[in-house]
């Protein structure tokens, strides 16, 4: 198909693009909370334009910022309506590295945010690695910015190139897309389903949600289930819709198979992580008592602050009456209150026989919280066994 910047401004002025929606399922609720925007070109006799045919002329005449614009309150548009007819979800739209370069998008989104047409949190921008590594002080300022009005920020494609270690720990992300070519391979390669769990496992240490893209069988999705990610998408669950289409499939309510095991695996990793830094924490003021330095301030926190706390404290409660869950509490909240403890008595310079005191308690409650933790997840695994027959 021969098309042109003038017919990509045509389509602009006769309303010829629209948005489809592609749904996001969570891995611990089993529900919808939310959908990719993905800008779609119908013709007036109903065809639509495949996204390769128009999406590289866009960036070849250099007018993505244009088309967003354009665009934008059409996205704010459907928003409300999906709003007004389904709930509280989240759409995620992508940019591109022009757009970071303009401060016209974080003008419209301030504009759109200051007269409440949205809140911060009802929608996620989504750039590629590739962007945000290549030409990072623009983008760090402009990503700053954007979130400065309440917006949440998702890595797409990670995975693809760069420095992608670095990238994660420096800017200002809420959420990573591990490329869906990943999600692919790792049915048949277990090299790339390391990488895929290593991946969410790296997400979760940073504080940050998982998204899976390119989900498109059964076995992929249940695959990651156990995994600790957040969010899949994928034409396993759904191709991209059109506005009434998204709205129908949200009004059928579908739950899809959900598991707390993922996320209560990796709670045990996060706690796990902070445990053994505590540790090396302290140890370094052992080899140096007079130069303590500085304490980390994730290194203590309160019992309900933490990752295993807040699935124990929120969505855990499920579970509550299980032995093994209840039994949680009590270790889980004399760890924190032990870290409290051997933080002030390094502050204090105190002696090594009360740091070793202190250290073999909290070596005890760990075990006995890793005890506990262990049962419930090889139980709620056979019970899930159970219930696929």
């Amino acid at each position: 198909m021969n098309l042109t910047a003038e017919d990509l401004r045509r389509a602009m002025q006769r309303g010829e693009f629209s948005f489809h929606y592609q749904p996001k399922v969570s891995f611990l609720s089993g529900r919808v909370e939310g959908a990719e925007a993905l800008i779609r070109w119908r013709l007036p006799d109903g065809t639509l334009v495949p996204p390769n045919d128009f999406i590289p002329l866009v960036e070849a005449e250099g007018m993505i910022a244009e088309v967003t614009r354009h665009m934008f309150p059409r996205l704010l548009d459907d928003l409300a309506r999906i709003h007004a007819e389904r709930g509280e979800d989240r759409l995620a739209f992508n940019i591109s590295a022009i757009e970071l370069d303009d401060p016209g998008l974080i003008h419209l989104v301030r504009e759109a945010i200051e007269s409440r047409r949205l809140l911060g949190p009802h929608l996620e921008i989504e750039i590629t690695e590739g962007v945000a590594v290549s030409r990072q002080a623009i983008i760090v300022r402009r990503l700053t910015e954007l979130l400065e009005t309440g917006v949440s920020l998702a890595m797409d494609d990670y995975g693809t190139g760069f420095s992608s270690l670095e990238t994660l720990s420096r800017l200002p992300f809420s959420a990573l897309k591990l490329d869906q070519s990943f999600v692919t391979r790792m049915l048949h390669s277990a090299k790339a389903a390391t990488m895929v769990r290593t991946s969410i496992a790296m997400a979760q240490l940073l504080g940050i949600r998982s998204v899976m893209e390119g989900v498109e069988t059964e076995q992929a999705y249940r695959m990651l289930l156990h995994y600790g990610c957040s969010e899949a998408q994928g034409y396993w669950i759904s191709p991209p819709l059109a506005l009434t289409e998204y709205l129908d499939f949200r009004g059928h309510d579908q739950v899809w198979p959900c598991s707390p095991i993922g996320m209560l695996r990796m709670a045990q990793l996060t706690h796990a992580w902070q445990y053994k830094l505590l540790v090396d924490t302290l140890f370094a003021y052992l080899e140096h008592p007079d130069n303590p330095g500085a304490i980390p301030r994730h290194l203590h926190m309160s019992h309900q602050e933490c990752a295993l706390g807040d699935w124990y404290h929120g969505l855990g409660q499920a579970l509550s009456g299980d032995p093994d869950f209840d039994s949680l509490d009590r270790p889980h909240r004399r760890m924190h209150d032990l870290c409290g403890e051997m933080l002030d008595a390094t502050r204090r310079q105190a002696s090594r026989d009360v740091i070793r005191a202190l250290m073999t308690d909290l070596a005890e409650q760990s075990n006995a919280l890793s005890s506990s933790l262990q049962r419930l997840e090889t139980r709620l695994l056979f019970e899930e066994l159970r219930e696929l027959g």
